[in-house]
């Protein structure tokens, strides 16, 4: 009829749910209509329906394992690339390590290259001024009386000509009145501190090597006196009394002090080596001394200078206190290398000459290792230094002590920030 509404469609499961919900003793359960209502949907699901949605669940799930799976391989993959690439890091950082080192080395090595082939003149210019060359002469006195040895009046025949004795040396005797017999002799030293010179027992006392004094003490009843004993220190004009302090025994060693104020100013310490590692065969060093005397000195000055000095001065005493005042004394400076060695000596192969006893022997570290007392004639390769140690213990025994002075590289730093600084 028009107007009149009609009763709704409920599908038979639903009914179905509701009566089966309904027949339990708690109706007002929803969970148990909720419990039917979704078994009686299952069983109204048509087959292929239920087919295509249990495909759909598998197919979600191995997507959801494959993707899970592809994102752990690509997260394995990523941390495996990451390993490679802090290995490589690793590597390259090495690399770089071992380069940077060999830079250092090849650095190190140019250093002490540079530093060799200055080296020379760099303890020239800094220890230099503190070498200085002995002068002195010596004579011989009768035993018991102490009159001085003369040199024998000549005597003549009746012709009038000089009757000769026929002995290579001239005789000498405390009768008469000839000239007085004495003997100059040049060696070198150095200034290591308060006053305190080093240098050769040999050069302070040189009748002990002195083959004339020798042939003399057996021929004639004599002692030697060392009658005049002087330092010229570079930029010195005037010569400075020696006292002879004390002599080694054992090795060709001697102390000498002088008055520390007659020193010229700014006058060097040399520093003495007391690390006897530094020492070895094939290492540098560096000499310092006066080698043939005044005369190497005068054949440093332009040749007619050169004559009119000799033929001016006769006297070694005099043409030195001349070659002083003109500031003309300068130390020879040689190089070379320590060829053997051992406790008592040092071999080395810087050229050096008589004269040069008693100079310093420099080190790599600039530092003296040795004084110089000897020379092989024979083999230019072959000079002989006592190793510093044992002047070091006989200055000791003289009331030295060590004074604080520099380190050579750090008073070469100092030298070079006041030459920037100029």
């Amino acid at each position: 009829l028009p107007g009149r509404r009609a009763s709704p469609h409920v599908a038979p499961f639903i009914k179905k749910a509701a009566m089966e919900a309904s027949a339990t003793a708690r109706r007002d359960d929803a969970k148990i209509f909720l419990r039917e209502f979704t078994r009686e949907l299952v069983r109204e699901i048509n087959p292929s329906t239920k087919i295509i949605l249990f495909a759909i669940i598998i197919f979600a799930v191995v997507g959801a394992l494959y993707i899970g799976f592809a994102q752990f391989n690509e997260a394995r993959r990523g941390r495996r690339i990451i390993a490679e690439q802090q290995a490589q890091l690793a590597a390259q950082q090495a690399q770089l390590a071992h380069a940077n080192e060999i830079l250092n080395k090849v650095a190190d090595s140019t250093e002490r290259l540079q530093k060799t082939l200055s080296l020379g003149e760099t303890l020239r210019v800094n220890y230099g001024p503190g070498v200085c060359l002995i002068y002195g002469s010596y004579t011989f006195v009768e035993a018991g009386t102490g009159r001085p040895l003369r040199m024998a009046e000549s005597q003549s025949n009746e012709s009038g000509n000089t009757i000769q004795n026929g002995a290579d040396q001239p005789e000498l005797t405390p009768e008469g009145n000839g000239q007085i017999a004495e003997y100059p002799f040049v060696g070198t030293g150095f200034h290591t501190g308060d006053g305190f010179i080093l240098t050769n027992r040999h050069v302070v006392q040189p009748w002990l090597a002195d083959e004339r004094a020798q042939s003399l003490t057996s021929t004639v009843n004599g002692k030697p006196r060392l009658k005049k004993l002087v330092a010229f220190f570079p930029d010195n004009p005037q010569p400075i009394t020696l006292k002879y302090k004390q002599a080694a025994t054992g090795e060709d060693v001697a102390v000498c002090t002088i008055d520390p104020k007659d020193l010229p100013p700014k006058t060097p310490v040399l520093p003495l080596e007391k690390d006897s590692d530094t020492v070895a065969t094939g290492r540098i060093v560096v000499t310092m001394g006066y080698p043939s005397g005044p005369d190497r000195l005068i054949a440093m000055l332009p040749e007619d200078e050169a004559r009119g000095i000799q033929n001016r001065y006769g006297s070694t005493e005099s043409l030195l206190t001349y070659l002083g005042q003109t500031k003309h004394i300068r130390p020879l400076m040689t190089q070379g290398n320590i060829t053997d060695l051992d406790a008592r000596r040092i071999v080395y192969d810087a050229r050096t000459g008589e004269g040069g006893s008693g100079g310093p022997l420099f080190g790599p570290s600039g530092r003296v290792i040795g004084i110089t007392f000897a020379i092989f004639t024979e083999n230019t390769a072959s000079n002989f230094a006592v190793p510093i140690h044992f002047a070091i213990s006989l200055l000791e025994k003289s009331g030295w002590t060590a004074p604080a002075i520099p380190d050579p590289e750090q008073k070469d730093a100092a030298n070079a920030a006041q030459a920037g600084a100029r």
